[in-house]
């Protein structure tokens, strides 16, 4: 049988009742799941991985390709709406959603949301199908050297991003990567900066960080407002407007780009759908024409967040598919999933169950083109939210994040971390210094030093190693030139500037 013989045969299981209903029900979930702080994606993937034993495999990667898929977009609806990510991954889209919901398009951020999403998801899809093993040999080509070159990116990609001083995010970056090195070395398991108490040997959870900066930081911030008499957010019951065709032709280029580095990061093992999110938006501020509008409300960075995070998940999915290893946290699971049924994921796997391959291949297709209806009721459901009084709403939202916190480690520890951390975030609203670099550190930090010094060990302490294989080199320039191209605008501008009079 031909590969187009097999995508018509996965059609028609993919719309059997049961691996429909698998599909509808992995979407509800994941899209709920990613919208609420504190409930992410993979917590979801890993509640359903027992119940999966009594179905087949293919309803069970359905199931989970539905929450996978709902999941990474649900964090979106939460950050437009109130400036609270449900995920990490979601922090560049929280930058320009909710500046736009300030400004009056909340109903369009949302259809642009779920559109770029269902985009990035399905083009992704169709390219996992077809380019499965060529992507698979590069990604397997990867060491940690090249891990470490794509999180670097990552990390100078947001240095410059939403901020007008270099200095301010800077620091504030350094202040976040001090606080991911807190707890015990993963190398050599030495406790750092603990200062000899047990609660910062078990280290600071970054979700915990990222629910007081954001969540509880802005609750502050908007009660704060409201006293002084000053507006928040539009007090107003949106209605998602979806965006026309000529408005996303107009985005054509920056969806692209979205999607291109969605795959490429996200077929890397390890690298994950937040460093996706990050680089693509760093990028596209790097080659936009007017880089100032981002981190004011700009389309094109809202769009390249959402397209490059949905379409990190068929990037993932193909080394786990062709080589048997997991390209996410995510797909980690799954994993499990294929070994709970005596499935080894792999090559062989083509010519064993290519069935069940091009099901799960089609089945992804129409899970992306079936979340636009489930994104369009979700945040309809999570818009009814914006008609409850702030103070009401406030107060509902930090009890839901301090049940968020609690649930991560079942440790109190965290929820004071949450509660230390949404002051730091008020004060630096209050004192407009930025807040993404210092999430940035916090999330990327780690795993830039866990790749750095695995290189090291391998390498005999060689640094010229990272920039003698071609393909973390590359990155590294890449990154550089990102470091330096602001003071280079500045230099061309001011060569453009008139002579004043004499």
């Amino acid at each position: 049988m031909s590969q187009l013989d097999f995508l018509l045969l996965g059609l028609v299981n993919t719309f059997e009742p049961l691996n429909l209903l698998m599909i509808l029900s992995g979407l509800t979930i994941g899209v709920l799941a990613g919208a609420l702080p504190g409930i992410t994606m993979l917590n979801a993937i890993v509640l359903v991985l027992p119940f999966t034993y009594l179905m087949g495999i293919v309803p069970s990667l359905l199931l989970m390709i539905g929450i996978y898929c709902g999941g990474i977009f649900g964090g979106s609806i939460t950050g437009i709406l109130f400036n609270i990510p449900g995920d990490p991954m979601n922090v560049p889209t929280t930058w320009e959603g909710y500046k736009l919901n300030k400004k009056g398009f909340v109903s369009k951020a949302l259809g642009m949301a779920i559109m770029t999403s269902a985009i990035g998801g399905f083009l992704s899809a169709l390219i996992m199908t077809v380019a499965s093993p060529p992507f698979a040999k590069v990604a397997l080509s990867f060491s940690s050297c090249e891990y470490f070159a794509v999180v670097f990116l990552g990390l100078a990609s947001v240095v410059i991003i939403g901020t007008r001083s270099i200095g301010s995010a800077l620091i504030s970056l350094f202040i976040g990567i001090s606080l991911g090195a807190v707890g015990m070395d993963d190398i050599y398991g030495v406790p750092r900066f603990s200062f000899g108490s047990r609660i910062l040997e078990t280290g600071i959870n970054f979700v915990t960080v990222l629910i007081g900066l954001f969540a509880i930081g802005e609750v502050l911030e908007q009660l704060s407002q409201k006293e002084k008499g000053g507006g928040g957010i539009i007090r107003t019951r949106p209605k998602t407007q979806l965006p026309r065709l000529d408005e996303l032709w107009a985005l054509r280029g920056t969806i692209l780009r979205g999607l291109g580095v969605g795959v490429i990061i996200g077929a890397i093992p390890g690298a994950g759908a937040t460093v996706t999110s990050f680089v693509s938006y760093g990028v596209e501020r790097q080659v936009s024409k007017t880089p100032e509008k981002f981190g004011t409300g700009c389309w094109e960075g809202l769009a390249a967040s959402e397209t490059a995070i949905n379409g990190s998940t068929g990037g993932a999915m193909i080394p786990l598919l062709t080589l048997g290893i997991p390209g996410s946290g995510a797909t980690a699971v799954m994993m499990g999933a294929f070994l709970l049924h005596g499935v080894q994921p792999g090559p062989l796997l083509f010519t064993k169950t290519p069935e069940a391959v091009y099901t799960i291949f089609v089945g992804m297709m129409v899970c992306n083109l079936i979340m636009i209806l489930a994104g369009l009721l979700t945040a309809r459901f999570f818009s009814e939210l914006m008609r409850i009084p702030e103070n009401i709403l406030g107060a509902f939202i930090i009890t839901f994040c301090l049940i968020g916190a609690f649930a991560l480690r079942n440790d109190m520890a965290d929820v004071w971390f949450m509660a230390l951390f949404g002051f730091l975030g008020f004060f630096m609203r209050r004192y407009a210094l930025p807040i993404p670099p210092l999430i940035l550190g916090v999330i990327l930090g780690p795993l830039a030093e866990n790749y750095f010094l695995t290189t090291m060990i391998g390498e005999a302490n060689d640094v010229t190693v990272f920039f003698r294989r071609p393909v973390s080199s590359c990155f590294l320039f890449l990154s550089i030139g990102l470091l330096f191209m602001p003071f280079l605008r500045r230099i061309r501008a001011s060569r453009k500037e008139p002579a004043g009079p004499s």
